[in-house]
């Protein structure tokens, strides 16, 4: 069986405000020529399909949409679970065209799903989180593990001495172990695994270590697909692969290329195969020495199809309309000043008996921010303050 590895869409979402929906439009119009070129039997999609509880109704649009192309009307198997930005009620709003489409969503851990046929897939037997599959005459067993977050956990065992490495180890270990036929085994969750690399790209990533699942708590399937991190990585010994997010999300998952994967899975072997996907439009970030030279570079730029972050070196701060020129440049994401005051900035004191108050903290947010504050943000303050000016 041959299976595509997925995760970490997180459809919706913004950068810095700005809507990304455009290049997750063509990431799945790119996955849909993948699968139909690579043949693929089954895709695994291993949660973070939405970016926040409740998506934008163009998101959930582009997931449904997606959905039957992807599945070729039934005749291509779809298994998904829920990241921690997921709300799982939004990925099964209507159960009747997911099983029509052949489309299989665990909500929740140890959930049973119902025997019977899915578009041209068959869950032949049925247990607390896992499947035995049927699909091109093919069959193999799916043990899915949705986002397990400490607190479902800690429902599920009395005893809180066990680490939650350990308990997911012994999680998926227990739901090995109802595959009593000795099929290709397949394991889907959404976790963070000692030994892979964050790039902050997720809000509690956990890299503290209670969250974190060590690798050698991890049991041996055939093929264990994770999600919950950005960055593309195989445990080629293990048969243990993030697929990583197809898009660059932040400035920091600049650094590496954007993939998905496929796995051929038989009873004796595993194949993985890692296929880079385009960069629709990058970030990049761009060191600029003076205010006249981020004036340039911004029209400089303004052809470019990329997400930019600008950092001004600069001896004064940025006045409104130089500030309102550079963000001509509708790819500017962020400019971030860097002011070299020539006073040492630590021994400031503001004496509110020669200024008014407000000038003294227009004064103040210059130097903190670099920038002159907005109107909104003194309108707020001089309201807090109770200044009427």
């Amino acid at each position: 069986m041959k299976i595509l590895h997925t995760s970490d869409w997180h459809l919706g979402k913004k950068l810095e405000g700005n809507s990304r929906i455009d290049e997750q439009i063509k990431f799945l119009d790119s996955l849909n020529l993948i699968v139909n070129g690579e043949e693929i039997d089954l895709i695994l999609i291993s949660g973070d399909i939405y970016d926040v509880p409740n998506p934008p109704v163009e998101a959930e649009k582009l997931f449904y949409t997606s959905m039957e192309r992807l599945s070729n009307n039934g005749k291509r198997g779809i298994i998904i679970i829920p990241g921690n930005h997921d709300n799982p009620e939004k990925l099964i709003a209507s159960q009747e065209i997911l099983q029509k489409f052949g489309i299989i969503v665990f909500e929740k851990p140890f959930e049973r799903k119902n025997i019977g046929k899915y578009g041209d897939l068959y869950i032949l037997e049925s247990n607390e989180g896992s499947i035995e599959l049927e699909i091109s005459g093919e069959k193999i067993f799916l043990y899915a593990l949705p986002y397990p977050s400490e607190k479902s956990l800690n429902e599920e065992f009395n005893d809180n001495n066990i680490s939650y490495s350990k308990r997911i180890g012994e999680i998926i270990t227990e739901g090995l172990k109802m595959n009593t036929k000795d099929l290709p085994s397949v394991v889907m969750t959404h976790i963070y695994v000692n030994g892979s690399k964050g790039d902050g790209d997720e809000r509690s990533i956990e890299l503290g270590g209670s969250l974190a699942v060590s690798l050698d708590d991890m049991p041996q399937a055939s093929y264990t697909a994770l999600g919950h991190i950005h960055r593309s990585m195989i445990f080629k010994d293990r048969n243990i692969a993030y697929s990583g997010s197809p898009i660059e999300y932040r400035l920091t998952e600049n650094k590496y290329s954007k993939k998905v994967l496929t796995a051929e899975i038989s009873k004796d072997k595993t194949t993985i195969k890692e296929i880079e996907i385009d960069n629709y439009k990058p970030i990049k970030k761009y060191i600029v020495k003076s205010i006249d030279e981020a004036l340039n570079k911004s029209k400089e730029l303004e052809e470019k199809d990329e997400w930019i972050y600008l950092i001004i070196n600069s001896e004064r701060a940025l006045e409104s309309h130089e500030v309102h020129e550079i963000l001509k440049n509708k790819n500017v994401v962020e400019i971030i000043p860097q002011i070299n005051f020539t006073s040492d900035k630590e021994g400031l004191e503001i004496d509110y008996t020669s200024e008014s108050i407000s000038k003294a903290f227009e004064r103040f947010y210059i130097e903190e921010k670099g920038i002159e504050p907005p109107l909104e943000i003194m309108d707020i303050f001089l309201e807090l303050v109770g200044e009427d000016e």
